[in-house]
């Protein structure tokens, strides 16, 4: 449902809908040790396993997800689905906050934290999660997007008090210094520069996209402005995570060779004693501007060529129209097959690539296209196209034939996701954390084949007016200023 995750200290892309976005929207052995055991006594029993009450159909697939679940007297919801085919597993544990949910002053706390949490905790020294993982021969990452904020690992079997061990500790006692916090806040500052100011298009996409989404938490770049991050203190930094760190704020999947009876017992051991965070007032989901088309021209010095995008608002991924516009994004956009590549690439040869897709935040939703255009090309020409396309799908709709190949799309994306442990594992934790359903992901599915082409042709209607949000970059000599909207 949202765009790829910002990774701490390199590439990544989290499997399932949040990595199924285009990278243009990217911010974002030897050792054992012996886990020492939780510093408190032992907290009540967890409430009794029960299977995931919510049992979808198996969104043609055939197939099930077998997720059992229970939940810790703190809150901690946790998610099981049992597999043995291997002897590894992966853990995920997802956090509710993303750059959403960061205030006016202090943008940036959501993916600092991605750093921070790295930085050492009580019984762990600092980078010592990562070492004590890969040293065991496991890999493990973080991620923060506009939404959430996502740690995981993938370990052999016979190490999963580990990673219990380790996720708890830095939960319960992440080491919160003014030496920690001022050492990740150059790192970002780092990464800042390297991925975002030195990258082509980079920083004038993030800058449409917030002015896009202005007045809503989606309003600013994940990363955050550094005004805010140089102005922050340690106890700012300590207030977010206390806030957003708790038990009662994040799930916890497992998918793997692990076992029901045992995880619930070592998860009581390690987490149980964690105490409960405050309860949250949820986070206003805001409105974007829909009156008025935007407009706006750039030029960037990194740029060697033109890049050309367009794009509608659209729904938050809880909205019932979000299957079809994601159905609607597949037909116009997805694979050089769709209506307006075919056009752009093969008939007209108008572009070098081009191509685009429907997403959905929580709160908000896109279709977006991007086009770089062949030499001479100007942006009216490709423009056109799309009009047209666009007014072709609202006055005549489309065929059977086009809604099937693109369900069919869906179904292989999802076959892909549920191969791996962590792609079962993310799609499980974001299915319960947005929307209290841990097999969201069949049920999609199952919302998916009830769409009819008369549903395609209404959300065209509906969502791809004239109100459209348009960005052309165009290169600029060197120390050339952006300019603002055209």
């Amino acid at each position: 449902m949202s765009p790829t995750l910002k990774s701490h200290g390199r590439s990544r892309r989290l499997a399932g809908r949040a990595g199924r976005t285009l990278a243009l929207f990217t911010l974002c052995g030897g050792l054992t040790i012996a886990p020492l055991a939780a510093d408190a006594a032992p907290a009540a029993d967890p409430a009794p396993a029960k299977t995931a009450a919510k049992k979808p159909g198996k969104g043609g697939l055939g197939f099930d997800l077998p997720v059992q679940e229970f939940t810790l007297a703190n809150g901690l919801r946790v998610y099981v689905v049992e597999d043995h085919s291997t002897p590894a597993f992966n853990m995920t544990l997802l956090y509710d906050v993303g750059s959403r949910d960061e205030v006016q002053g202090r943008t940036g706390f959501a993916h600092l934290f991605e750093h921070m949490m790295f930085e050492g905790s009580k019984n762990v020294p600092p980078m010592g999660h990562l070492t004590f993982v890969q040293r065991v021969g496991g890999n493990n990452n973080a991620g923060t997007n506009y939404d959430m904020t996502v740690y995981y690992n993938n370990l052999p079997s016979q190490y999963l008090e580990l990673g219990l061990w380790l996720e708890a500790d830095r939960l319960r006692s992440l080491e919160i210094t003014d030496a920690n916090f001022e050492n990740q806040r150059s790192a970002v500052k780092e990464e800042k520069a390297m991925r975002m100011d030195n990258v082509p298009y980079s920083a004038a996409v993030q800058k449409w996209l917030s002015a896009a989404w202005a007045g809503t938490g989606y309003g600013h770049e994940v990363i955050g402005s550094l005004e805010d991050l140089n102005a922050a203190k340690t106890a700012d930094v300590q207030a977010f995570f206390d806030k957003y760190y708790a038990p009662n704020n994040a799930v916890l999947v497992f998918v793997g060779d692990v076992e029901l009876n045992d995880l619930k017992a070592k998860v009581e051991k390690y987490f149980g004693d964690i105490k409960k965070g405050p309860d949250r007032t949820p986070t206003a989901a805001g409105q974007v501007d829909r009156s008025k088309p935007m407009e706006t021209v750039v030029e960037d010095p990194l740029a060697q060529q033109s890049l050309f995008l367009l794009g509608w608002h659209t729904v938050g991924a809880n909205h019932p129209d979000r299957y079809a516009l994601d159905l609607l994004g597949n037909i116009l956009l997805v694979g050089e097959s769709a209506r307006i590549p075919k056009i752009l690439q093969d008939e007209k040869k108008l572009t070098a690539f081009s191509g685009g897709q429907h997403f959905s935040l929580r709160d908000t939703g896109l279709v977006f296209i991007q086009a770089m255009p062949n030499k001479d090309v100007k942006f009216d020409a490709i423009k056109q196209v799309v009009r047209d396309e666009v007014a072709k799908i609202q006055k005549s709709g489309i065929t059977a034939k086009e809604l099937q190949k693109a369900i069919n799309k869906k179904v292989m994306d999802t076959v892909e996701t549920l191969a791996t442990n962590a792609g079962r594992a993310s799609e499980i934790a974001q299915g319960a954390l947005f929307h209290n359903d841990p097999k969201a992901i069949l049920t999609d599915l199952e919302k998916y084949q009830q769409v009819k082409p008369a549903d395609i042709k209404r959300v065209a209607t509906e969502y791809l007016g004239a109100n459209w949000l348009t960005l052309e970059i165009n290169p600029g000599s060197t120390g050339a200023p952006m300019m603002g909207p055209g």
